[in-house]
């Protein structure tokens, strides 16, 4: 047998033999095995917990804006409200002026009847900034009496009015812009005295 056969038949056995090895190998390598159902459920565990955890920091972040808001909002109230009071106080002073000048001339005058218009005029002047701000005087006497707008002080009789309507005012009421800021207290009628009452019974 020649040399150049030798060596092609080595070739040939190099390569069976190799081929041999790669059959082995493969043989050796396991296919992956599909995922049980408890690693399926630690790998969805997972996904929710990050899930969770975003959720978490989406909550946060808004509860932190929602914050920062409300204390945005409370300075601009308070500023408008202390703004709002800086201009009824800056027309007040005006009538303060007045009622100022007012008292200085009753101590140098004896003029009562002037001095009485000067101050009729201030109250008007006064009443008018207040009633632009939106207050309004709640009518009282010789209405029926209403808990929603009189707080009774007393009952007493009357011969102009009649049983449960407002017969006098102890203090105006007042309200501020359709919302009651002071009820009035009134003095509420009992109706006609007694003696009458028995003589028109009688009659």
């Amino acid at each position: 047998m020649s040399k150049e056969k030798h060596l092609k038949e080595d070739k040939k056995k190099d390569k069976d033999k190799e081929s041999q090895s790669e059959v082995a190998e493969k043989g050796k390598r396991k296919e992956p095995k599909p995922a049980t159902e408890k690693e399926l459920l630690k790998e969805r565990l997972a996904q929710s917990e990050e899930q969770v955890k975003e959720l978490e920091d989406r909550f946060l972040r808004l509860a932190a804006e929602y914050d920062n808001y409300r204390k945005r909002t409370a300075k601009e109230f308070e500023y408008v409200c202390r703004n709002a009071n800086e201009n009824l106080i800056l027309e007040l002073l005006g009538t303060l002026d007045n009622f100022q000048r007012a008292l200085d001339s009753a101590k140098t005058s004896n003029d009562y009847e002037n001095f009485h218009k000067g101050v009729e005029l201030i109250y008007t002047h006064m009443n008018d900034i207040l009633t632009k701000e939106g207050l309004k005087e709640i009518e009282a006497v010789g209405k029926p009496f209403d808990p929603n707008f009189h707080e009774a002080i007393t009952q007493a009789e009357s011969d102009k009015y009649e049983e449960g309507m407002v017969m006098d005012q102890i203090s105006k009421g007042y309200m501020l812009n359709d919302r009651l800021l002071r009820a009035s207290k009134v003095v509420v009628s009992k109706g006609k005295p007694k003696e009458e009452k028995e003589e028109g019974e009688d009659k």
